[in-house]
């Protein structure tokens, strides 16, 4: 009689699910862009901001322009152009923050308006659609270049500090020109400070990034402050 033959068990290591994070594709990124640029283009054509004397005012310096580099970072991202990976959010990130920027000075301004008021105002309208766009560029833009990895600091901690002291030293010369010019054009301190925030914070992102996602996120800035020299 055979002896009882002993059972074999076969020992399956299955991998362990854990929970996986949700990377964004660029191409979806891009789409959102496109949409966020055409929304702000259409609500800067239709949106003027009108003072209580009737006069126009400019309270967002250089949206066409931010606008536009929203839109081409847009498409490059929609139509997965070489070197786009890191640029284009860049890009977008840095307009949209300066947009944000230029969406408070706005609110600054209207809450200085007695006249506006309402919130069916083509004033509160026009800066509601430009903040929550910017916003949603902003949020996307940074979303994609965390999930790939992109954000590097240079350098390393060097490369922190340097940026870091150079958005300080930004921050406190923007904040001084606005006080000396405040009584020239009658544009009040904070409305004037909300713009030169972004700038500073666009300053030191680039301690965070690789050499091109870095001068593309501050180019947004330097270009605002050239308008406004220049203008």
């Amino acid at each position: 009689m055979d002896a009882e033959e002993e059972p074999v068990f076969k020992v399956v290591a299955a991998p362990t699910r854990g929970v996986q994070r949700v990377r964004p594709r660029m191409r979806n990124v891009g789409l959102v862009h496109v949409v966020a640029a055409l929304v702000l283009a259409a609500t800067l054509a239709l949106g003027a901001m009108h003072g209580c004397a009737g006069d126009d005012v400019q309270v967002l310096p250089a949206a066409a322009v931010m606008t536009l580099l929203i839109g081409l970072a847009g498409l490059a991202m929609t139509l997965r152009l070489p070197r786009a990976t890191a640029v284009a959010p860049a890009l977008a990130a840095g307009a949209s923050l300066t947009l944000l920027g230029g969406a408070t000075s706005g609110w600054a301004w209207v809450l200085a308006q007695p006249c506006v008021g309402n919130i069916l105002d083509r004033e509160v309208v026009t800066l509601l659609l430009v903040t929550a766009a910017s916003a949603a560029v902003l949020a996307t833009s940074l979303w994609l270049l965390v999930s790939r990895d992109e954000i590097e600091p240079w350098h390393a901690t060097r490369g922190v500090v340097v940026a870091t002291a150079a958005a300080v030293t930004v921050l406190v010369l923007g904040t001084g020109f606005a006080v000396l010019l405040r009584d020239a054009t009658g544009t009040p301190v904070l409305a004037m400070a909300a713009v030169t925030v972004p700038w500073a914070g666009a300053v030191a992102a680039t301690g965070w990034l690789r050499p091109s996602p870095a001068i593309a996120v501050v180019t947004p800035a330097v270009l605002q402050a050239l308008w406004l020299l220049l203008g």
